[in-house]
């Protein structure tokens, strides 16, 4: 009987060769193969880009930028690596890149609309947020300026893309030692937001 792990690695394993064989088609100019690439992770790159804060516009911006970067740079990529890393890392320093153009011009974050009553990021954009609680999930991100850029990121790949600990490590450029250090900060200052805000409403 194969394990639960197993059928999950055995997936994971599966959808790279998958891609890869796409990545073979692309480099021999097949531009439908590059769509298919960006059907693929489209929805959870821009769901990542709204769950760190940027609006729906800038993170349609940011997505667009990614697979600019994919394509600019597929050529360099090495078959033995691990697809899904390579496109999160790039997308993790494009989504930075637009929070610091956010922060350069003066511009307040997403999370403030969603504090005045403005629809929630997944209605506003089309994105689903991997969360089964949508109450919850806005309440969580109404209080992510409570955590550190790298504590944002990590929560997000991790619990609301659902990246384990390795992906997340090397897609960011951190240990894992690291990664789980933030997740667990993450979680405790969240959990604190969220009992301060139900004590205040009581």
């Amino acid at each position: 009987m194969i394990s639960a792990d197993a059928s999950v690695l055995e997936a994971a394993q599966k959808r790279n060769r998958e891609v890869l064989e796409l990545i073979d088609r692309i480099r021999a100019g097949d531009l439908d193969a590059f769509e298919q690439i960006i059907q693929r992770h489209e929805r959870r790159i821009l769901g990542m880009s709204i769950q760190m804060g940027l609006s729906p516009e800038d993170s349609q911006d940011a997505c667009q930028e990614v697979f600019l970067r994919v394509f600019r740079y597929l050529s360099g990529f090495q078959s033995g690596k691990n697809f899904e890393v390579w496109i999160w890392k790039i997308a993790v320093n494009v989504v930075y890149d637009q929070l610091r153009k956010r922060r350069n011009r003066g511009e307040i974050s997403w999370d403030t609309h969603l504090e005045s009553g403005a629809a929630e990021p997944s209605s506003a954009s089309g994105v689903h947020l991997h969360l089964e609680n949508a109450q919850l999930c806005t309440r969580l991100l109404q209080h992510m300026d409570a955590l550190t850029k790298q504590e944002r990121m990590v929560f997000v790949l991790k619990e609301l893309q659902d990246l384990d600990t390795a992906e997340i490590a090397r897609a960011m450029g951190i240990s894992t030692i690291t990664v789980r250090r933030h997740g667990a900060s993450a979680r405790q200052r969240l959990r604190r937001a969220l009992e301060e805000r139900q004590e205040g409403s009581s």
